[in-house]
């Protein structure tokens, strides 16, 4: 298993301070979420024309990999032209994520929208993924989906991928949201081992479906060592990927801090 980190935790950091951070602290691959204080990658010149080669070719002299390009894609809303800008945002991602040489995007299920109903959103979710499936059958690019608002027990993800385009989209297992609905770690597992491509950690005290809080790894009470124990017993090769969320809680600890930290603590479960 090799690890990484989502740039959610070092939001306004640009591509250079973030392969420097990775290199010294001694991760694998970096996880590419926000960038100069955006997740709007695209209107970066980092991630445009000769900017988008010249960062491929920085990550790659670095001896890192580019694992996964974290959008906010989701189809759940019954709105024709929501479901096109999602495609679109699918297109531009897609188009950044092969320049970067990299096998993943990420995607949501997204919340239910207030009185539209389950039915009616995974018609509008299956048409959506269809389409996007279409888009990565052309790329080699996996979707992978995470556990994740209102889909983040195995049972909604299994209510998803079951009118999906079959085998085309993977797993991100957010090791925290299905503990958040009650689900434990080795429940959620036993389901979904064999479609998991992607992980994220990250660790806290308190966690419900109202919200969490925030704690460096090691220091809360996910329980992350049976996850990693479970992942290796099932032969599970990916990455784990530190998801700490600075750019939407700034209170919390920063990058220089979190990261290193990160990756310390888990090398030694490897």
């Amino acid at each position: 298993m090799k690890l990484s980190f989502s740039t959610l935790g070092s939001p306004h950091y640009n591509m250079g301070q973030i392969i420097d951070l990775a290199v010294k602290s001694g991760y694998d691959g970096i996880e590419i979420r926000a960038v100069s204080g955006t997740v709007e990658i695209w209107k970066l010149d980092e991630f445009t024309g000769g900017g988008l080669k010249e960062t491929a070719k920085k990550v790659k002299d670095a001896g890192l990999e580019i694992c996964c390009v974290g959008t906010s894609i989701n189809f759940s809303a019954a709105d024709k032209a929501k479901q096109e800008q999602a495609l679109e945002n699918a297109k531009i991602n897609l188009e950044i994520a092969k320049a970067l040489d990299c096998k993943y995007i990420r995607i949501f299920g997204g919340p239910v929208p207030h009185m539209q109903g389950f039915t009616e959103t995974m018609k509008w979710i299956w048409e959506g993924c269809t389409k996007l499936c279409d888009l990565t059958d052309k790329t080699g690019i996996v979707p992978v989906l995470e556990t994740h608002d209102d889909f983040s027990t195995s049972g909604r993800i299994t209510d998803y991928l079951s009118g999906a385009p079959a085998g085309k989209i993977g797993v991100l297992w957010d090791i925290q949201h299905p503990l958040r609905f009650g689900e434990a770690i080795k429940d959620t597992y036993a389901v979904l081992k064999d479609l998991i491509m992607h992980t994220h950690i990250k660790d806290s005290n308190k966690y419900s479906p109202s919200g969490t809080d925030f704690a460096l790894t090691g220091e809360g009470t996910v329980p992350i060592k049976e996850c990693v124990s479970l992942l290796k017993s099932g032969g599970y090769n990916g990455y784990l990927s530190f998801e700490w969320e600075k750019l939407w809680h700034p209170e919390i600890a920063e990058p220089e801090v979190a990261i290193p930290q990160y990756a310390e603590y888990m090398k030694k479960l490897l």
